[in-house]
């Protein structure tokens, strides 16, 4: 995690995204200018198209008009060509549709044009090039020629060129070439609206997808890798005060890291206090057996105490030593259990004589306090263990037991055994213990607020080392409890393992 968020990293992070984030833009603007010229080359195909429709029109309707009139007015076709009703059609189509309409004949000579040209015929030529050029594909379209039909009309436009024919009285058939003429400054006028209108669109959109594309990156990457490095970097250096706020990460992946780290650094800070608390419980444990001893041992040497009472005070001397080896043999303990280094030497053994000498261990406190012990006179149990370490938990057991009994109760003991295992079950009454702390005593260092107040001098381990031991045997623990009735636990031992000898 250090290393994700280190400055160097990130900056090549940045640099990536930036990158990648660029040549999206990029290809998003070429896909728009593409886009944008393909729409202009289909309008303008679109008008062409439309010029041409228009040519056609007025040829046909020209030509339709002329041949009908030919055969019945007994006139060649020239003259009806130049008669008032064609000139009245092209005048009124070319207005209609802002066109120039000219009809030549095969000599290149203009027999009429419409009024909106605002030339006489006399002016309108055509290069025998164009004539030909149309002979040959029927029609043709020209962007250069309006000067030359109509030398007084500058403005820009594209032409269109057709021939028709015409059916004479004599059976002979004339030929004539009409051109329209349609100005482009408004389809220019439309191409540059069309392309300012999307080159500003473009100019919007690439400066409001930066800005998108910097907020976004910054909020949901550089943002949240910033705040995990500097996070990183300051519990590196040991200060666990200030917890990541999971509300400054929009990203799930990123928020899953945060809470993660702060898993961590929880358990860190749990660790750190119950680590602090244990060797402050550790050093008074054993000051606490070790000034016993220390004063009675000086006292019976010095003669303060009497020679009547100085077997009464080794025995306390010799609980003093059994109480404090076992504290020694415990830590010990556990640092082979956390590293796995532990030999268990497993016998099959009766349980029952384990459990009677470890109550003799507290049978001052015992009687002391008025207490009463059931279930001793059970049948045979055998246990298949190390004897030491099952001792060790049959200790703790009763340890916790006898602590916690209230005075003048009771404290039971069960050992049977069932088809698949063999059972060991000590009950104490008492206070018991809370249902939102069962899940928790097991662990290291655990102690509740009642066990605090009555066990000042315990540190918090006897219930994990026997977690760990019955570990080792494949063993199950369990407790149950009511408040201010009773504590139960019990353990499972497996069976021996059949083996074929």
């Amino acid at each position: 995690m250090a290393d994700s968020g280190h400055p160097a990293l990130l900056k090549h992070r940045r640099f990536i995204i930036s990158r990648v984030l660029s040549i999206q833009l990029v290809v998003m603007i070429i896909v728009a200018v593409v886009t944008g010229l393909t729409g202009i080359s289909l309008f303008r195909e679109t008008i062409y198209d439309k010029i041409y429709s228009n040519t056609l029109t007025v040829a046909e309707f020209v030509e339709d008009y002329v041949n009908t009139n030919t055969l019945k007015e007994d006139k060649h076709s020239e003259k009806i060509l130049s008669d008032e009703f064609i000139q009245n059609y092209i005048d009124n189509f070319g207005t209609a549709m802002n066109i120039s309409i000219y009809i030549l004949d095969n000599n290149s000579e203009c027999l009429m044009c419409s009024e909106n040209s605002g030339v006489s015929i006399a002016d309108v030529s055509v290069q025998y090039s164009i004539i030909k050029d149309i002979r040959n594909s029927s029609e043709r379209v020209y962007d250069n020629i309006n000067a030359t039909l109509n030398p007084k009309d500058t403005r820009p436009a594209i032409t269109n060129g057709v021939r028709f024919f015409i059916n004479e009285q004599d059976g002979s058939e004339s030929e004539y070439f009409l051109f329209i003429t349609s100005y482009t400054n408004k389809i220019e006028n439309c191409i540059r609206t069309i392309l300012f209108a999307g080159g500003t669109v473009i100019i919007v959109f690439v400066i409001l997808f930066s800005i998108f594309i910097y907020r976004f990156t910054m909020r949901y990457y550089i943002k949240p890798q910033t705040i995990l490095s500097n996070a990183v970097r300051r519990y590196a250096q040991g200060d666990y005060s200030e917890l990541l706020d999971l509300e400054e990460f929009n990203d799930p992946f990123y928020r899953e890291k945060a809470s993660t780290i702060n898993q961590i650094i929880s358990n860190l800070k749990n660790t750190g206090e119950q680590q602090s608390q244990f060797i402050s419980n550790v050093s008074h444990e054993l000051r606490t057996p070790m000034t016993i001893i220390s004063g009675y041992v000086n006292g019976i040497l010095d003669g303060t105490v009497p020679k009547e009472k100085r077997t009464e005070y080794l025995y306390i001397v010799s609980q003093e030593m059994q109480r404090l080896k076992i504290l020694v043999s415990s830590m010990l303990n556990l640092t082979k259990y956390d590293n796995g280094t532990i030999q268990i030497n497993c016998e099959l053994f009766p349980i029952n004589d384990l459990v009677f000498k470890t109550l003799l261990m507290f049978e001052n406190r015992l009687e002391k306090r008025n207490i009463t012990i059931e279930g001793l006179d059970c049948d045979t149990v055998y246990v298949y263990g190390d004897n030491g370490l099952i001792g060790q938990v049959i200790y703790n057991l009763t340890e916790n037991a006898v602590k916690f009994v209230n005075t003048g109760g009771t404290i039971s003991v069960r050992m049977e055994e069932t088809k698949d295992s063999s059972i060991f079950a000590i009950r104490n009454t008492g206070p018991g213990i809370p249902k939102d702390e069962l899940s928790k005593i097991f662990g290291r260092f655990y102690k509740s607020d009642f066990s605090r107040s009555q066990d000042k001098t315990g540190l918090g381990l006897g219930l994990d080392i026997i977690k760990k031991i019955l570990r080792l045997h494949d063993a199950q623990i369990s407790v149950s409890s009511e408040e201010n009735v009773f504590t139960e636990f019990l353990v499972s031992f497996p069976k021996k393992p059949e083996t074929n000898d």
